[in-house]
């Protein structure tokens, strides 16, 4: 069996294992922000366009923030992606759900990709 660790999908990056503990401070309570986060209920795993992915520690469902045209930090909108991880990556990483999560256009080299491997 093979691993890897972290992937570069288009606009959608899972971070590898060299900077996943680093890139934690995503969960932190920030003052200000309308949503609060925490490292014990959320593990920041990626970033879609520069916000962060989260994976609810209690449930293992992925949760983000949706591109308004604001900062993640100062967005009201946080919603659940996908029930489980396995899901979203099928789905957002890797199929139909890619543009529609990022925002990529047909000229987006990855949807290129997909599209030329019928998964979108």
């Amino acid at each position: 069996m093979q691993k890897s660790s972290g992937a570069i999908c288009g606009r959608l990056v899972l971070f590898d294992a060299n900077v996943v503990a680093d890139s934690q401070f995503y969960a932190e309570p920030t003052e200000g922000t309308a949503v609060q986060l925490n490292r014990g209920d959320w593990f920041c795993f990626g970033k879609a366009n520069e916000d962060p992915l989260l994976l609810e520690r209690a449930t293992g469902a992925v949760w983000g923030f949706p591109d308004t045209g604001v900062i993640w930090w100062q967005s009201e909108g946080f919603e659940k992606l996908a029930d489980i991880l396995d899901g979203f990556l099928l789905d957002s990483a890797c199929g139909h759900g890619y543009q529609e999560l990022t925002g990529a256009g047909s000229e987006d080299p990855w949807a290129t990709v997909l599209h030329r491997m019928g998964r979108i």
